[in-house]
C-alpha cells in the first residue's frame, strides 16, 4: 500500500477542504439569510417556493449590505463558486476515482481481479465525472439565479427545475459512487481473508 500514499494524502487534503467549507465558509453565508440554507446543501434542492423565498433573502441581505458597505451573502455565495468549490470537485472526482482503484490495486490474487469489480470500479468513474459536471454545472445555474446581477432582476422561475435536478444528480451520483466504493472494499477485504484462510490453496 506504500505506493497509494499519494492517494490517501489527495483524500484527506479533499476531506479537510469540505470541512473548510462547510463549518467555515458557509455557516456565514447561512447566517446572513436567516439561517436559510443555500441551494447547494439540499440533496433535494428548493421547490419553486423554496427557491422563491431564498431568492428574496439573498435581495433583502443584498439591499442592507449595499446599504451598510459590507459583503452581502450573493456575493460571498458566487465567491465561494470561483474559490473554495471550484477546486473542490475535482478533488472529490480524483479521491473517489482513486478509492475505486485503491480497491483493485495489487489484490490478494494479483491479475486476477473479477470482471465484475472491474466494472464496478468503471462506473464509479462514470459516476464521478458525472457528479464532477452536475456541480460545475449546478453552480453556474445558482449563480445565474441569486447572484448580485440576478438580484437586479424578477425571480427567474425557469431556472428553479433545471437547478433542482442538477442538485439532486449531484447527490445521487455521489451516493451511488460511495455505495461502490464500499462494495469494491468489501470485496477486496472478503477475498484477503479468503487466500489467508487454511487450505484455500495457491
Amino acid at each position: 500500500m506504500r505506493r497509494l500514499w499519494p492517494g490517501w494524502l489527495l483524500c484527506m487534503i479533499t476531506a479537510g477542504l469540505f470541512a473548510y467549507v462547510a463549518f467555515i465558509q458557509v455557516p456565514p453565508i447561512n447566517a446572513l439569510l436567516a439561517d436559510m440554507r443555500i441551494p447547494d446543501q439540499l440533496p433535494f434542492g428548493y421547490d419553486l417556493e423554496g427557491a422563491r423565498t431564498v431568492f428574496a433573502a439573498f435581495r433583502s441581505d443584498h439591499a442592507i449590505a449595499q446599504a451598510t458597505g459590507r459583503t452581502s451573502a450573493s456575493e460571498a455565495y458566487v465567491s465561494l463558486h470561483a474559490s473554495y468549490d471550484l477546486v473542490f470537485p475535482p478533488l472529490l472526482t480524483a479521491s473517489l476515482a482513486f478509492c475505486g482503484f485503491a480497491a483493485l490495486f495489487r489484490p490478494s490474487r494479483p491479475g486476477q481481479a473479477p470482471r465484475l469489480a472491474a466494472v464496478g470500479f468503471g462506473l464509479v468513474l462514470a459516476l464521478a465525472f458525472t457528479y464532477l459536471a452536475c456541480d460545475f454545472i449546478e453552480n453556474a445555474v445558482a449563480d445565474a439565479m441569486f447572484g448580485p446581477k440576478a438580484l437586479a432582476l424578477e425571480f427567474n422561475q425557469s431556472f428553479v427545475f433545471v437547478l433542482r435536478v442538477l442538485t439532486t444528480g449531484k447527490y445521487v451520483t455521489l451516493s451511488l459512487a460511495f455505495a461502490l466504493i464500499i462494495a469494491l472494499w468489501t470485496w477486496r477485504l472478503t477475498a484477503a481473508r479468503r487466500s489467508e484462510a487454511p487450505g484455500s490453496g495457491g
